[in-house]
C-alpha cells in the first residue's frame, strides 16, 4: 500500500484544487483501504475524507460538468475582493475556484443548492436496479476493492460532517442520474438513520464506512430504504429486503448505485 500527499496543486485533482489530495495505490482489501483512512485522517484533524470510488477519469469529468451546469463555482464581487492574488490574471478573476481559498464559495454554493432536499425526493427520482444491476451491486460488496480504480485520489475537505464533503467533488451531471442534491440527501439519510460515513465517491456509485458491521435487524432496515430508493415493486420486494440484508449484515462497507 502507497499514500502519497500530492498538496491540491495536481493535474486530475477531482476538486480542481480547492482541497489537498493525497494519492492511494495498491490496496488488495477492504481492511487496506480502512487503515489507509486511519492513516491520513490521523494526520489532518478537522477534516473529512472522500476517497474516488469507480472510473475516476469519467467521474471527473461528469463532475466538472455538474459543478458548471449547477453553478457551483459561482462567486460575487464580495467574494473574490477577499481572495488572494493567485487566483486572479492580468488583475481579472480567474473565473472559476482552483484554490483552497475558493473552497468555502463552493461550500457555500453547494450547502444552498442541497439544503432543501429530502431522502424521499431522491426516491422518487425513480432509479431502479433491475435483476442484472442488483448481482453487479451484490458482487462489489462481496468484494469491495473490486469496485475501486487505483491509484485513488483521497480529499481532505474542510467539513463537519462526512456528506457535506460532497461540495468537493460533486457528481451526478446526467438526467437519469441522482444529482448532486439527492446523492446528499442519500448520504445525509444512511449516515443520520443508519450510523454511516461516505466516504468515497465514483462515476456510479457512493460508498460508505461505518464503525461497526450492523447486525441483521438493522441490517434489514438498511435493506429496506435500499428497496425504496431503486422503487422496488411489491412483488419482489421481500426477497430483495433479503437479500440486500445478507450482502449488508457482517460488513462495514455499503455502496450505493446512483445512475440508472
Amino acid at each position: 500500500m502507497d499514500i502519497e500527499f500530492r498538496g491540491n496543486g495536481m493535474r486530475g485533482n477531482p476538486s480542481v484544487g480547492t482541497c489537498d489530495e493525497y494519492g492511494v495505490s495498491g490496496i488488495t482489501s477492504f481492511d487496506d483501504l480502512t487503515e489507509a483512512r486511519r492513516k491520513i485522517a490521523e494526520s489532518h484533524p478537522g477534516f473529512k475524507l472522500l476517497f474516488s470510488l469507480d472510473d475516476l477519469h469519467q467521474a471527473r469529468y461528469t463532475s466538472g460538468h455538474a459543478r458548471s451546469h449547477l453553478g457551483m463555482d459561482d462567486a460575487t464581487e464580495e467574494d473574490i475582493a477577499g481572495l488572494p492574488q493567485e487566483c486572479f490574471e492580468n488583475g481579472e478573476y480567474v473565473g472559476y475556484p482552483t484554490t483552497k481559498a475558493e473552497f468555502p464559495i463552493c461550500l457555500r454554493n453547494f450547502t444552498n443548492l442541497v439544503a432543501a432536499t429530502s431522502f424521499e425526493d431522491a426516491c422518487a427520482h425513480g432509479l431502479t436496479l433491475d435483476e442484472q444491476a442488483l448481482q453487479e451491486w451484490i458482487g462489489y460488496q462481496e468484494k469491495p476493492v473490486s469496485i475501486i480504480d487505483q491509484p485513488m485520489s483521497a480529499l481532505l475537505v474542510p467539513v463537519q460532517e462526512s456528506y457535506q464533503a460532497l461540495a468537493a467533488f460533486p457528481n451526478g451531471y446526467f438526467t437519469s442520474d441522482l444529482d448532486p442534491a439527492k446523492s446528499f440527501a442519500v448520504a445525509r439519510h444512511f449516515s443520520e438513520a443508519h450510523g454511516y460515513e461516505l466516504m468515497g465517491v465514483g462515476a456510479s456509485y457512493i460508498g460508505f464506512i461505518r464503525a461497526e458491521p450492523p447486525d441483521l435487524s438493522l441490517a434489514n432496515l438498511v435493506a429496506k430504504d435500499f428497496c425504496a430508493l431503486y422503487n422496488t415493486s411489491v412483488e419482489k420486494l421481500q426477497a430483495r429486503i433479503f437479500a440486500v440484508a445478507q450482502a449488508v449484515s457482517g460488513r462495514t462497507h455499503l455502496w450505493l448505485r446512483y445512475v440508472e
